[in-house]
């Protein structure tokens, strides 16, 4: 952990976990905002972010479990891409244990279009109880990526 830490202030390095090269902001279809995204458009931060005072995101792996628990019921949802070496190089993204115990990427900053490098909508399949099918889909067209 102390290298790197080391390693991110000598040179510049993200010190999130090895293997995270994109976090991803899961987003409600009914926020609607300009495409293309301008460079300084300022989404909005959650109800529950303002209470915590950090915007929430996930890596590629923790999206099932955080669309399955907190976004069960809705059919369809926008997930912004973020390239965590940019994003972390300009912004304080802090990797913070939830409850469960699994370290999420936190961004203690605003976000801005010029910090998603792409955006894709998910739609749930009818009749599916989860995001799997959905989420897989995005894997295997190659947009969903750790």
């Amino acid at each position: 952990m102390l290298r790197r830490l080391l390693d991110s202030i000598m040179f510049n390095r993200p010190s999130g976990p090895s293997g995270v090269n994109y976090i991803y902001r899961i987003m409600p279809h009914s926020y609607t905002f300009p495409v293309p995204i301008p460079a300084k458009y300022e989404f909005l931060p959650s109800e529950l972010d303002a209470e915590d005072g950090f915007m929430h995101l996930s890596t590629a792996k923790q999206l099932p479990a955080t669309l399955n628990r907190f976004f069960k019921d809705d059919p369809v949802v926008t997930i912004l891409k973020c390239d965590y070496g940019r994003l972390s190089a300009w912004k304080v993204v802090k990797w913070e244990a939830s409850a469960d115990g699994d370290t999420f990427p936190h961004l203690y900053a605003q976000l801005e279009g010029e910090n998603v490098e792409s955006h894709k909508e998910l739609v749930k399949g009818e009749g599916q109880p989860s995001w799997d099918d959905a989420l897989d889909k995005a894997r295997q067209d190659g947009w969903l990526r750790d």
